[in-house]
């Protein structure tokens, strides 16, 4: 006799991303935008880690109501996107060069009841076209 045990199919959570696009905008993958809900909450917090100087990644917290410290998130058919061309400038990331794309990878994290995201940066280096 054979006993199977079945594993059901789940979206990774490595697909969740936010890519900076050239416009300056950071678009959520369709796992990101699922995994944070955006679909229900349309405002988030972008910050810093101030106790570790070495921690360079940035936190997010996803929430449905504006603040002084909010972005609000916008929507084109399927697709969740951040204006954030001036963020993007006071963090020193060069959201206009043609050679790098900037990606940040989502971690979900909680503590003490208070959700948040780990968002860690990866650059991609585009390969250039051969001259001949």
């Amino acid at each position: 006799m054979v006993k199977l045990n079945f594993f059901k199919p789940k979206e990774s959570e490595r697909n969740a991303k936010v890519t900076v696009h050239k416009t300056g905008k950071l678009g959520f993958s369709k796992s990101a935008s699922d995994i944070m809900d955006l679909t229900n909450n349309r405002y988030c917090k972008i910050g810093l880690n101030t106790e570790t100087e070495e921690d360079e990644n940035l936190y997010m917290v996803i929430q449905k109501t504006k603040d002084e410290y909010t972005h609000k998130v916008s929507k084109a058919g399927d697709y969740y996107y951040l204006k954030a061309k001036q963020l993007l400038t006071e963090l020193g990331i060069d959201y206009k060069d043609d050679d790098t794309t900037v990606i940040f990878d989502i971690i979900p994290l909680e503590v003490d009841e208070t959700k948040y995201y780990r968002l860690r940066k990866r650059i991609i280096e585009k390969r250039k076209a051969k001259q001949t």
